[in-house]
């Protein structure tokens, strides 16, 4: 037998080796497709796991018969940096820039039922207006404040002469809904000046449920603690990644994770409220639940819509005006309660 004819047999009865053992082992079918290995993880098998992968569309509805309101929104864009070209960014009309802040359920309900939606952006070429003889110059975010009666923010990183407007707006009447997420404690270190200042808390970490949740284990499922005017038609609300919150002495805890919840710096149970009252301020340990494909999720959409009523159901007194911006139309009939579909 000649090197060429020795070669040939040795290539084929090597091939014939590797063949062998692939079929052996599972490595090669007859179409040439490797089986699917099987999944031994309950947690990925569970069916209670996804509830539902098409929940449909969301209704947010609003039940509080108020006069018009102004809701300022601040998204935590800096002053000079990359933000939206254009304020309806925010509502998910416009260019990039703010998506992880698209509030369109909630700013979509305010407007179809009579209600003013600002968006808070920073100018930094903008210069204070010169102040009266004695009197402090206000803020941009301070003028804002001026003509609003509730503010909705991310738990920004604000200036000291800002907290003293913010703290002078909730002091006056007005409503605040502050939504913060787990890692804003490393990106945004002065956000908790913030906290303080509303007489809230956070903590580090995220809730996850291994057991029971929506679509992965991060969404947690929160339940009501108890009968509130934040929980009317909200059996179970779902956030994407949601922090512990609290409130100073005094305050409510509105909603709980459910049972088999855990913190991750811990990874014990946690039963650690994710959103608090504390008065006119509510503290929400996550801000994506607004977004409109998370509005569809459980009742997301009424708690969305409490959130609304919550907001403009206020007595903003604004400092050294002599009347009252409340929740109620004087002399005048209900306004009718409105929808809006996310």
């Amino acid at each position: 037998m000649n090197r060429v004819a020795t070669l040939a047999v040795a290539f084929v009865v090597t091939l014939a080796a590797v063949l062998g053992g692939a079929a052996a082992v599972g490595f090669a079918t007859a179409d040439g497709a490797a089986p699917a290995p099987e999944i031994q993880n309950d947690h990925f098998l569970d069916d209670d796991l996804v509830v539902d992968d098409d929940p449909g569309q969301a209704t947010v509805e609003m039940d509080a018969s108020a006069a018009s309101q102004t809701v300022l929104v601040d998204p935590g864009v800096e002053a000079g940096g990359p933000g939206p070209a254009l304020p309806i960014s925010l509502l998910g009309l416009g260019g990039g820039g703010v998506d992880d802040r698209d509030i369109r359920p909630l700013a979509n309900a305010l407007i179809e039922n009579g209600h003013e939606v600002g968006v808070y952006v920073p100018d930094p070429d903008q210069r204070r207006p010169p102040a009266r003889p004695g009197a402090d110059r206000p803020t941009q975010l301070g003028e804002r404040l001026a003509e609003a009666d509730a503010f909705v923010t991310f738990r920004t990183d604000y200036e000291p002469e800002q907290l003293d407007e913010i703290e002078s707006f909730v002091e006056s009447g007005g409503h605040v809904v502050l939504a913060t997420e787990p890692d804003a404690a490393y990106s945004q270190p002065g956000a908790a000046s913030l906290d303080a200042t509303l007489d809230v808390t956070t903590r580090p970490g995220y809730v996850y449920n291994m057991d029971e949740n929506d679509l992965n284990y991060q969404r947690v499922y929160a339940e009501a603690t108890g009968d509130s005017v934040l929980t009317e038609g909200v059996d179970r609300a779902v956030f994407p990644s949601a922090t512990p919150v609290g409130t100073a002495v005094g305050g409510s805890e509105v909603l709980r994770p459910i049972e088999g919840s855990e913190l991750s710096t811990t990874r014990e149970a946690t039963e650690a409220p994710l959103l608090v009252r504390n008065d006119e301020v509510v503290m929400i340990g996550d801000g994506d639940f607004l977004s409109p494909e998370n509005a569809r999720r459980a009742d997301n959409d009424a708690l969305i819509g409490n959130l609304a009523d919550f907001l403009v159901t206020n007595d903003r007194t604004p400092p050294g005006a002599g009347g009252s911006t409340g929740p109620t139309p004087p002399g005048g009939e209900q306004p009718p309660t409105n929808s809006t579909a996310a």
